[in-house]
């Protein structure tokens, strides 16, 4: 064997790897990580931390790289990696609530991406949290389900009274999405989809500082000054901006996603 073989096997020998899962199946099997999860892990440690937020991860491989960067106090890079996990589980949250308002629509989303930050936060994990790490889509859509409820109605057929260009009232029916959509309601559940959920308004806040902000605060609840021992803050986070110009950042933030939702209204 050549100097060369023998210096590539020393460095597939040596890979850092993530550790392994703690949970176990029901029946006794441990956790596992799929090889095409635990092999981009082992790709993101031999590279610098902040060159990840330009790499395209798996949903369960950014799940893993959170918890290392909440576990080294990192926010920046947390805060990029949250944004983009998020992004990712818009569409599944979007396939298992089809068939709700705008408004419970936006409740349900923000439900499930408060569950989930949950879950990323829990130390140690969870059964559930840490098998985020194995079936992210099956997680989310469990969180979906239960921020759906078994009591919450879907949108049905409503009537609303408009005015026709005489200005005379005229009474007219909404069909909203149903269980069984036409092919045309279909087509328009898919660009949703493709456009993501209630989240999707993060896109219109245009600061990437307000973005990190919002999510911190709102998301993973960081308190903005003054927190337990050890608990990151946001002044700590923004130093050496006030938190005056933080708050001013977040309400900034919230204008242009109400902006960004009245538009599509």
């Amino acid at each position: 064997m050549s100097q060369s073989s023998r210096d590539q096997e020393y460095q597939k020998t040596t890979q850092m790897r993530a550790a392994p899962l703690t949970c176990f199946r029901k029946a006794g099997e441990p956790y596992t990580r799929h090889q095409a999860v635990e092999d981009e892990i082992a790709r993101a440690l031999s590279m610098p931390h902040t060159a990840w937020c330009n790499q395209s991860w798996r949903t369960e491989t950014l799940v893993h790289l959170i918890r290392l960067r909440r576990c080294d106090n990192d926010p920046q890079v947390l805060g990029m990696l949250t944004y983009q996990f998020l992004e990712r589980v818009k569409p599944i949250v979007d396939r298992w609530s089809r068939g709700y308002g705008t408004a419970d629509s936006e409740e349900i989303q923000i439900a499930v991406a408060n569950e989930l930050g949950d879950l990323l936060c829990k130390s140690p994990p969870s059964r559930t949290a840490e098998y985020l790490e194995v079936d992210a889509a099956t997680v989310v859509k469990q969180a979906t389900l239960r921020a759906i409820g078994s009591d919450r109605p879907k949108a049905r057929e409503f009537h609303s009274a408009d005015r026709d260009e005489g200005g005379r009232y005229m009474q007219t029916v909404d069909r909203l999405a149903s269980e069984a959509p036409n092919p045309v309601e279909q087509l328009l559940a898919k660009a949703e989809d493709e456009a993501g959920g209630a989240l999707r308004y993060l896109n219109a806040v245009t600061d990437p500082r307000h973005r990190e902000a919002f999510i911190l605060r709102h998301i993973y609840n960081w308190p903005l000054k003054d927190g337990p021992d050890g608990t990151p803050t946001l002044c700590e986070r923004f130093k050496p901006v006030s938190d005056r110009q933080i708050r001013n950042w977040i309400n900034t933030a919230i204008q242009q996603m109400r902006a960004a939702h009245g538009e599509e209204s």
